[in-house]
Order: structure tokens, then C-alpha cells, then sequence
């Protein structure tokens, strides 16, 4: 009989060491989540204004591009890549508004007036 008595105390010393090993192990990987690099925000550089820009220029993840004739109103998205910039310029006829949001959050906005109006947006 005495080992069927030790028997269930085993059994909750190793239910007990896994239960600590689990709370242990959340625990740290808690704390490993709160000192994580942060993530990188989504960019979206949006024009709207005329119907056709004439051209679109921008700085996006992966280098440095023009567009001519485009229709508008337009959007660009993509993960920012590090400590950069971001710009945007656009001209077209009439009213021209460019858009940088960060996260969904607008970090900055312009609009321009002319013929042509050129507008720039910076971050």
C-alpha cells in the first residue's frame, strides 16, 4: 500500500514541475515580447486631386520611382525599410493633394494650387 500512496505524490510533483516549467516559460517569453524590436510601420502615400496626375515621385521600400500620367485618385503601400525618409511629390492641373500616413495615422499632407500645381509631402 505505501507504494500506491507515493505513486499519486510523484504524479503531482511532476504535474507541479510542469505547470512551474510552463509559467516559468510564459513568463520569459513575456518578457522576451516587451524587449522585441518594435515592427516596422506601413507607409501610404496617397495623391488625389485632378483627374490625372501628370507625374508621381516617391521614395518606397525598394528604391526611388516615377510615374506619368496616372489616374487619380492613387495610393502606394509597402512596410517602411529602416531609419528613412519618406517623400512624395506629384503635379498635375488645378488642386493637388499629397498623403503620407504612418500606421493609418496622417504624418503629413499638402496641397498645391496652379498650373501646373506641384505638391510635396515629407516624413
Amino acid at each position: 500500500m505505501p507504494s500506491t500512496h507515493c505513486v499519486p505524490l510523484h504524479r503531482g510533483r511532476i504535474f507541479a514541475a510542469v505547470l512551474m516549467t510552463l509559467a516559468t516559460t510564459a513568463g520569459i517569453s513575456g518578457i522576451s515580447a516587451a524587449n522585441a524590436l518594435p515592427t516596422l510601420p506601413k507607409v501610404r502615400y496617397q495623391i488625389s486631386g485632378p483627374p490625372v496626375a501628370e507625374y508621381i515621385s516617391y521614395q518606397a521600400d525598394d528604391g526611388q520611382h516615377q510615374e506619368a500620367n496616372v489616374k487619380l485618385p492613387w495610393s502606394k503601400q509597402f512596410t517602411a525599410f529602416g531609419t528613412e525618409v519618406f517623400v512624395i511629390s506629384a503635379q498635375g492641373p488645378g488642386a493637388i493633394t499629397c498623403t503620407i500616413s504612418l500606421d493609418g495615422k496622417v504624418v503629413s499632407s499638402a496641397t498645391a494650387h496652379g498650373q501646373p500645381a506641384r505638391t510635396v509631402c515629407t516624413q
